[in-house]
């Protein structure tokens, strides 16, 4: 019996079978890209709150916003009713929501809150990337290609430090994680059509879209391009042309995908003009693509270290050393026809050269002739797009090199985990940012009294998305405010227009619900500070009424006939909105009926090894250096600069220059000492706040001839784009400028020079020596000599 017992417990049941059946399929090599993901994500896991300063905080008011009106029971809102001094604007009704619907069930947990929703979709994001791209390249290339591309595309600096980090775009971060996850749902679906690699491919090509006004275009429309590459090559090939079965089943993901996202994309286009979209587009300032193009310099620049002592540490808009030494590989391989599967490896090389060539200015042709391109803004945001390309070509390039090697196992697989440990090794500087305060309180007051200061508007900083019918953007009303700082319902009642007599109550019934009881003895118009815009019904005693328009504020007015009367404002769907919903509901439907479709398709189950030697050595090894980084090299400031003391550490030239013991110069760089005519002369300025300022100055860098004529200067309104009475004291401000040296510019010494003044009355602020004694109105940087 004891015998029998011990048996039966030795014995596995069909569930435990089923289980270890499951497990033995997981591939090892998600353990391996966990290890590989953790440096990356340590600035976010390991430290509290969020950077400040960066577009980090406007995506935290959204879904803070968004929080107060899902609680409120608006599931999905497209007006932010607390934004622009209470007057509200269509934020959401533009602006694409799936990165703030991820982070709203952790914002929503008990002690916590819209910081830490946006903390988890960026960390979610980076995971994506690195999961995405190591099983886009696993199945076709190997689980070796698989690690190498993980980590070239994860610690490429866009996808690893600048978006998440130095700019803080969280939708924009998280598009960028999706398009390896997509393109991988999409060749999985190529391979096998079966019921739940269509349900997930036609998902996440919806989330495309819906992560990223922009990105989610251009990527959505990259994946469209590697379905018909796929379709050509197969028809190249001598295969039977596409059918349902097969490609037929992509096309028709990327449809469903792209319909199912119309309920965000519809209203967008077909409501475009009921907003202001122009301030989008720049013309010679931040937001205009011709100054944002990049040089191949900078695209081939090894990684900057971050100085902890600068308002926004210097970085490279470039692609990583090691992620051009191993994609270059891979492209050399492509030419010599030493890879498998050359066609796919083609698709991602053309892919590249492509995105590398709208980045740099030889395309501004393109840029000015697609009329779509414009509202990019910045050429260098297909950074992300392009390191992917990069990751495939160097995953596959060293993992080929790494078979043709004459040597054995244990060496060829150490070749693959050194170039892991190099790509990452690359990275360690950009896992080192500045550490950042607490986020501090999350409150609309707050959020008003940003908007107050100047800072933004709305979350937006160029008055994109206000109402179409807002003439002039009016100020901050105190009383509309109120209720921001007791807690209370806005009141958003212009009483100062109500006749005599006139009684107005209200309430508040919803977030986007607002209820009046009024008594007027004589007809007026019932004006309200609440911008005018599709979607606002107003009723008037049950009856909907045709409201007027208050210009130019382009505020809601109701007029009223004399007597007692119950209005009601509420915001909703228009037709064009539930024409979307429908679609979107169609959509729906069609993923259901094609997955009824392959029900009968039964996916092969996976075949993974078990752990090799690689996958054993490369998860130790990045444990290890993730422990050094942390626990040796970050305690010891041995990955990033800390300028202090009126010191910049990256300024090639350190000077002293004394404005008035107010601002003090304490360094310059320059791209050239010697010129000729027609040529560019960047100066870059390193400023530093000797005192709290209570003035925004102004700064212009001068181009002197030898006669004292001014003969090419660069002006800011603020230096380095920072208002100097926010800038902090123990940090400097990098400031850029550019000159053009006019052709006819005759040979000889100049004098570059640089100051300081304030725009009201154009006084400089004076140059004092050590003894404090004035000096002069400007401080010269140096000679230029201009040569024929």
């Amino acid at each position: 019996m004891a015998q029998l017992l011990t048996s039966h417990r030795l014995l596995p049941t069909a569930h435990t079978m089923q289980r270890l059946s499951f497990i033995r399929r997981l591939d090892p090599g998600y353990l391996v890209v966990l290890g590989i993901c953790l440096l990356a994500l340590w600035p976010f896991v390991g430290r509290a709150s969020l950077p400040q300063e960066t577009d980090a905080e406007l995506h935290i008011f959204r879904l803070a916003e968004l929080a107060y009106l899902v609680q409120g029971g608006e599931l999905y809102p497209r007006w932010a009713p607390n934004f622009y001094h209470g007057y509200g604007y269509p934020i959401f009704n533009y602006y694409a929501p799936l990165s703030y619907y991820l982070g709203l069930p952790v914002a929503l947990l008990p002690g916590l809150d819209a910081v830490d929703g946006v903390k988890f979709v960026f960390v979610l994001g980076l995971l994506a990337a690195a999961f995405g791209s190591y099983g886009l390249v696993r199945d076709q290339w190997g689980r070796p290609a698989g690690y190498i591309a993980a980590a070239a595309y994860l610690y490429a600096p866009y996808i690893q430090y600048i978006d998440p980090i130095a700019r803080g775009v969280l939708a924009e971060s998280f598009s960028l994680g999706l398009f390896p996850l997509a393109l991988w749902a999409m060749a999985r679906l190529r391979q096998q059509q079966t019921t739940d690699r269509w349900v997930i491919a036609s998902l996440l090509l919806a989330a495309v879209i819906l992560s990223h006004n922009l990105m989610g275009l251009l990527l959505f429309g990259l994946v469209t391009a590697w379905v018909i590459w796929t379709g050509v090559m197969t028809w190249w090939a001598g295969d039977p042309p596409p059918t349902l079965t097969r490609h037929g089943w992509l096309l028709a993901a990327l449809l469903v995908g792209w319909l199912l996202a119309a309920f965000f994309w519809l209203p967008v286009l077909l409501e475009r003009n009921a907003v202001n979209l122009n301030t989008l587009i720049g013309a010679g300032d931040n937001y205009d693509f011709r100054t944002h193009f990049l040089s191949w310099r900078e695209l081939l620049r090894a990684t900057r270290w971050l100085d902890w002592g600068a308002t926004e540490p210097r970085f490279a808009f470039n692609l990583g050393v090691g992620q051009w030494l191993f994609g270059g590989l891979g492209l050399f391989m492509l030419i010599r026809r030493r890879l498998r599967h050359a066609a796919q490896v083609a698709f991602f090389a053309l892919g590249l050269a492509g995105l590398l060539f709208l980045m740099l200015p030889i395309s501004t042709f393109i840029w000015e002739a697609v009329p779509v391109l414009p509202y990019f803004q910045f050429p260098w945001r297909l950074l992300g797009a392009a390191a992917l390309m990069l990751a495939v070509l160097a995953g596959v390039g060293v993992a080929a090199l790494a078979e043709q090697l004459p040597w054995p196992d244990w060496g060829q697989q150490g070749v693959v985990a050194a170039a892991v440990l190099l790509l990452i090794t690359l990275g360690l500087p950009l896992t080192q940012p500045a550490p950042w305060p607490d986020f501090g309180p999350l409150s609309p007051l707050r959020m008003s009294l940003i908007e107050h200061s100047g800072r933004w508007l709305g979350t937006t900083s160029t008055a994109d998305y206000v109402p179409a019918t807002v003439d002039m953007i009016p100020e901050r009303n105190g009383y509309v405010v109120a209720g921001f700082s007791t807690g209370e319902p806005l009141d958003r009642v212009n009483r100062l227009t109500l006749p005599e007599g006139a009684v107005v109550t209200g309430q508040e019934r919803g977030p986007l619900y607002f209820q009046y009881q009024v008594y007027t003895p004589e007809p007026f118009p019932l004006r309200l500070f609440l911008f005018a815009f599709p979607g606002w019904t107003v009723r008037v005693d049950g009856a909907v009424v045709a409201t007027e328009l208050g210009r130019p504020e382009g505020f809601i007015v109701v007029p009223l006939t004399a007597g007692e009367h119950e209005v009601t404002v509420r915001f909703g769907d228009t037709p064009a909105r539930r024409l979307a919903w429908g679609i979107s509901g169609l959509a729906l439907l069609l993923l259901a009926v094609g997955g009824w479709r392959l029900a009968a398709n039964k996916a092969a189950l996976p075949i993974h090894l078990s752990a090799t030697l690689l996958d054993k050595g490369l998860f130790a090894a990045a444990l290890l250096l993730t422990g050094i980084t942390i626990f040796v090299f970050a305690p010891l400031s041995w990955l990033h600069h800390h300028s202090a003391d009126y010191r910049a550490i990256p300024a090639r030239h350190q000077v002293w220059a004394d404005f008035d013991g107010q601002i003090a110069l304490i360094g310059y760089e320059t791209n050239r000492r010697t010129a000729r005519p027609g040529d560019t002369l960047e100066v870059t300025l390193y400023w530093q706040a000797q005192r709290p300022q209570s003035e925004n100055y102004q700064v212009f860098v001068h181009l002197l001839a030898p006669d004292g004529f001014l003969s090419a200067q660069s002006d800011k309104l603020n230096p380095g784009d920072f208002p100097t009475h926010r800038w902090p004291l123990d940090k400097y401000v990098l400031d850029d400028h550019t000159l053009a040296l006019p052709l006819g510019l005759a040979p000889g010494v100049y004098t570059v020079m640089t100051g300081l003044w304030l725009a009201p009355d154009g006084g400089r602020l004076p140059v004092r020596d050590a003894a404090g004694e004035p000096v002069g109105e400007y401080f010269v940087l140096y000679e230029l000599v201009v040569r024929e």
